[in-house]
């Protein structure tokens, strides 16, 4: 019997939770609307839980029952969604507007960078900050070379010294080598037909990034607030490349190329129109009446010109003309030995003191040759943005050695290196920058006092080194830009006013 009653107490006692979660869910007023099942109804009054008793609801509900979820109360506030804030309208693009002029692939070239807007403007003054992706329209060989400055005589960041403000109606216009930015081997890459794209300043933000542009900027508005949105970079037309010659070059060919007027034409021609063309009348009277002379006529006053007796095969015709060669010409030995004397084409160097020359001298006759090439003996022509300085070579000593005169055979050669610091003045190549440095070899030494007959010369180079200097003391502008008027774009021949001709 206790052992029942102990069972009974522990069945309760297992009962009880379920049963006041069950008492509670009824007690709730989700529920209470809803009808009571039959089991509910069959519960005595006394099951109920009394209102003034703890809430039943915070008992955990037991498992895999359904709990519903209570309603929200009419009178409870929405929570209202953030107001965005006004945006501001974009700003206009910037009116910088850059060209390069590029007459021939030669260069020189010019850069120019126009304020069309109304508004000033502070713009980078520095050609460095070019970039150009030249294309090649040989179909073998196509491809794109990519030119710009250096690491080294790049500027990182603003150059603040080139900083210039420009107004509206101003332009920044500067002259420059093209070999600066397309140096070495992509020098080839400037020929005719190639074509050229140009960037000026620094690379835009990647397409996937929405933050706005940082700076340094390419051009940039003055004003506070700003009067248009600041450019990284700015972009030139496309450009194709002539097949024609610098401006220099041009006008030496037009001068070489053209005939020289005669005198007696300068005399004919006096002023106005008509006495120019009765003269022109009077020339060509004069020389048809010299071609209707027959020939019999012409032989007759000869031999009237002739003295009384003597005969026309005892005249000795002059040998002027009739000569084997010109007079007073030396003959050339084709075959002799002879020195030729070329450089690298090229040469890069980080400061003034890495400055290293190759200069190779070839015997370029057929027969062999003793020579004493020493570098002592190189003098270089240099020119470059501090203008044009000679390193001369050291004079003839007559002391060398019997070991330094060596046999050069034909086609073989003779190299040697050297820096230029060593030989040149010290101001040489204090500025960054390119230079054009010409080699001439000055081969003195006869070898007369060792019984040797050396070969002596002034050998010049038959091409030039182009150096480009990326670090040095001085800048690589000696002055502060300045802005010019935008020029005038010069009107076509079919756009020129015709003139209105009047009768007389």
């Amino acid at each position: 019997m206790r052992t029942r009653l102990v069972r009974i107490a522990c069945l309760f006692t297992s009962i009880a939770p379920v049963a006041a979660a069950v008492m509670g869910l009824a007690s709730s007023p989700a529920l209470a609307e809803e009808k009571s099942s039959p089991a509910q109804q069959t519960e005595g009054p006394g099951s109920a839980v009394p209102a003034e008793g703890p809430k039943a609801a915070a008992a955990p509900p037991p498992a895999g029952s359904k709990v519903a979820a209570p309603k929200a109360s009419v009178g409870a506030p929405k929570t209202s969604a953030k107001k965005k804030a006004p945006e501001s309208p974009p700003l206009p693009p910037s009116p910088a507007r850059l060209w390069l002029i590029a007459p021939s692939p030669h260069g020189p070239w010019t850069l120019r960078i126009d304020n069309e807007g109304e508004r000033p403007m502070r713009i980078p003054a520095d050609v460095r900050l070019l970039r150009l992706e030249v294309d090649t329209l040989n179909k073998r060989t196509k491809k794109t070379v990519r030119c710009a400055a250096p690491a080294g005589l790049k500027p990182s960041g603003f150059p603040e010294r080139r900083a210039l403000l420009l107004a509206p109606g101003q332009s920044y216009m500067e002259h420059f080598d093209p070999r600066l930015l397309c140096f070495g081997k992509d020098e080839a890459a400037l020929v005719g037909g190639s074509v050229v794209r140009t960037w000026y300043g620094w690379g835009p933000p990647p397409k996937w990034s929405k933050k706005p542009p940082a700076a340094p900027f390419a051009a940039e508005s003055t004003d506070d607030p700003p009067a248009f949105a600041p450019a990284p970079g700015l972009a030139a037309p496309t450009v194709v490349l002539s097949y024609g010659l610098p401006p220099k070059e041009a006008a030496a060919d037009d001068a070489g190329g053209a005939e020289p007027a005669s005198p007696a034409d300068e005399t004919a021609q006096p002023p106005g129109d008509k006495a120019t063309q009765s003269s022109g009348d009077k020339a060509a009277q004069s020389s048809g009446d010299k071609a209707a002379q027959p020939a019999d006529d012409k032989a007759a006053q000869t031999s009237a010109d002739r003295p009384a007796g003597e005969s026309p095969e005892k005249r000795v015709p002059s040998d002027k003309g009739h000569s084997a060669g010109p007079p007073g010409k030396p003959i050339v030995d084709a075959n002799a030995p002879r020195l030729e004397l070329t450089s690298e084409p090229w040469s890069d160097a980080a400061s003034p003191r890495s400055i290293v020359v190759r200069v190779s001298a070839k015997n370029a006759g057929r027969r062999p040759m003793t020579v004493a090439i020493r570098s002592r003996m190189l003098e270089f022509h240099v020119a470059g943005p501090n203008g044009e300085t000679v390193c001369t070579a050291a004079p003839p000593t007559g002391a060398i050695p019997r070991d330094l005169f060596r046999t050069l055979k034909p086609g073989a050669s003779a190299d040697v290196s050297l820096l230029l610091r060593e030989v040149c003045p010290a101001d040489t190549f204090n500025r960054e920058g390119l230079y054009e440095v010409t080699a001439t070899l000055h081969a003195n030494e006869p070898g007369t006092g060792l019984g040797l007959d050396a070969y002596t010369a002034v050998v010049p180079a038959k091409n030039t080194t182009l150096l480009r200097v990326k670090s040095a003391p001085e800048p690589f502008y000696a002055a502060a830009p300045r802005a010019v008027p935008t020029p005038k774009p010069k009107p076509e021949a079919s756009q020129a006013p015709e003139h209105e001709e009047h009768d007389p």
